[in-house]
């Protein structure tokens, strides 16, 4: 199945409502990571949504193809910049499709990052448990534990850690890259 990409948007831009604001979670993906992200250290968070990290982390670009609040309003395959960043934020955002998509994606990220650099995610694990109507519609990848393992392997970053969320829903990890 191939990502419809214009769905995608009218669902996360117009259908999804989010439960809180990710900054305000007590999760491993959300406010806790400022304190994880160095005042220097440029970041891109990938399918940022309303932006909620800017102004909280400094040196943050967002990119988003559904939200007028992000700094640049496309898809990480159409996000085209000569900057490198040390830090790539996926919370959620490269959760849609099959492998050959998954990787295209993560090869993407791993294009705009420095040689010693970071990834933060927080991945679906293939359910279509989102409450909103048309949920029922979307591909989710089935991520998991073994598949960061994977990837981050073929990538060539260190898992430096890789659980569930507390609300057991979602799959946080950590990837680093020291040159």
């Amino acid at each position: 199945m191939t990502v419809d990409q214009n769905y995608l948007n009218q669902y996360f831009g117009n259908i999804w409502h989010t439960n809180s604001d990710p900054c305000k979670k007590n999760t491993k993906s959300g406010l806790q990571l400022v304190d994880k992200i160095g005042i220097y250290e440029t970041v891109i968070d990938v399918g940022c949504g309303t932006n909620p990290f800017k102004g909280v982390i400094l040196n943050l670009t967002g990119i988003d193809p559904a939200f007028d609040q992000a700094d640049h309003k496309c898809t990480i395959d159409d996000f085209v910049t000569d900057k490198k960043f040390d830090v790539a934020l996926c919370l959620g955002s490269i959760n849609f499709g099959n492998v050959v998509d998954i990787e295209r994606q993560i090869q993407k990220v791993v294009d705009l990052l420095n040689l010693n650099s970071r990834i933060y995610w927080r991945c679906n694990p293939g359910k279509n448990d989102h409450p909103d109507s048309g949920c029922d519609q979307i591909e989710f990848y089935p991520w998991s534990i073994e598949e960061h393992i994977r990837l981050s392997t073929k990538f060539k970053f260190k898992l430096v850690e890789c659980c569930w969320e507390q609300d057991g829903r979602r799959i946080y990890a950590e990837w680093s890259r020291i040159s």
